[in-house]
């Protein structure tokens, strides 16, 4: 297990930009949340967004409340929301993941995300 709150272990800004866009997606009426998770995961993966850090154990024992009460991101430090997302993209298929991930949970996130822009 790495060190969560490691500043080495970030993404580039780039990456974090990147992803933080895809909030705006959310947004639109005839979203199809299959396909952006899809998506979403294919640029985390193609980005390398924090792929080489094992934050199983911290995902197991604190990012997981993350999950289970969306308003945590509100204030969640920028260390803790690449962790979040990059583990729960890592670990979960896509179906998993949409039951795993509603999509206030992942709003809230990429909101928050996107202030770090």
């Amino acid at each position: 297990m790495q060190n969560t709150h490691c500043l080495e272990h970030l993404p580039s800004q780039d990456a974090i930009d990147l992803i933080a866009d895809y909030h705006h997606e959310l947004k639109q009426k005839n979203l199809n949340y299959q396909h952006l998770l899809e998506k979403l995961k294919k640029d985390l993966c193609r980005l390398g967004f924090m792929l080489n850090v094992d934050n199983k154990i911290w995902m197991e024992t604190r990012g997981n409340d993350y999950l289970r009460n969306p308003k945590l991101f509100n204030y969640a430090p920028l260390t803790c929301i690449c962790a979040v997302l990059s583990e729960i993209f890592k670990e979960d298929d896509l179906a998993e993941l949409a039951e795993k991930l509603p999509a206030i949970t992942l709003k809230k996130a990429l909101l928050r995300l996107n202030e770090f822009k």
